[in-house]
């Protein structure tokens, strides 16, 4: 039974993980991982200063990840580009840390992530990212699929520019919310892990989608039930867990 204490992070947890699992599927059918670890370094710098200049996290981190995603939409490089801001992010957390106490344990706060201290406020947010979700899965849907027809058939319908605008304002709250609730390294694992299993055993599209969001649910579920028993930080155990499930999803692709 879950304590009164930890209901509220367990459905936070949950909810964010439902959402960072759509959003990776989305992100390799875009084949935009690199954008997603710059986006989630620059959300977690975002929380970083918020610390140093006392303001609000959330409006910080979500306006550093959008400038740095609007960044990244103006060129068609997916990875030299993104790996070099997701560096820069890099340097200016250890820089930041370096020189501001209240920076460093921020900076250990993203890292580890906070998940059995989140809140009402935070299970609000994520409860309203994922009734997001669910409203523009249709919408989303189109816009990856273009992406995954575009390159073979460039006759296919572009998506409506508000939607793509959509679509791309979505991913930066899921990444930014996602990193601020289980801390970015648990984020990017739940993020890109499943749903890098998921295309070894998905058939189709829909599969990958629903294998992506197994993983990813399965993922949390036991990392929860191992980390609290043992004491242990939630952080690292999801991304250990999240690594053995891709891999075991990848050799039973190899033995099928």
């Amino acid at each position: 039974m879950l304590g009164d204490l930890l209901l509220v992070p367990f459905v936070a947890g949950l909810l964010v993980t439902a959402v960072l699992a759509l959003a990776g599927a989305g992100l390799f059918l875009r084949g935009s991982v690199w954008q997603a670890l710059a986006l989630g370094q620059w959300a977690a710098a975002g929380g970083v200063l918020a610390s140093v200049l006392h303001l609000p996290v959330l409006p910080v981190a979500l306006a550093l990840g959008a400038g740095v995603m609007a960044l990244l939409q103006r060129t068609p490089d997916r990875e030299r580009l993104p790996l070099a801001v997701f560096l820069a992010g890099l340097a200016a957390v250890t820089l930041l840390a370096a020189n501001f106490s209240q920076a460093s344990l921020a900076a250990a706060a993203w890292a580890e992530g906070q998940l059995y201290f989140a809140g009402p406020q935070e299970l609000w947010a994520v409860a309203a990212l994922a009734l997001a979700s669910l409203v523009l899965v249709p919408g989303l849907l189109k816009v990856w699929r273009h992406a995954q027809l575009d390159p073979d058939v460039p006759a296919t319908p572009a998506p409506a520019a508000w939607l793509r605008l959509t679509e791309i304002a979505w991913l930066v709250a899921a990444i930014v919310l996602g990193s601020m609730v289980l801390g970015l390294p648990a984020a990017l694992a739940s993020l890109l892990l499943p749903a890098w299993g998921a295309a070894h055993l998905a058939r189709n599209l829909c599969g990958h989608f629903l294998w992506a969001q197994s993983l990813a649910l399965a993922g949390f579920l036991i990392a929860w039930s191992l980390s609290l028993p043992l004491d242990q930080p939630f952080a690292p155990v999801l991304v250990l867990v999240n690594v053995v499930l891709a891999l075991a999803a990848r050799m039973v692709a190899m033995w099928r």
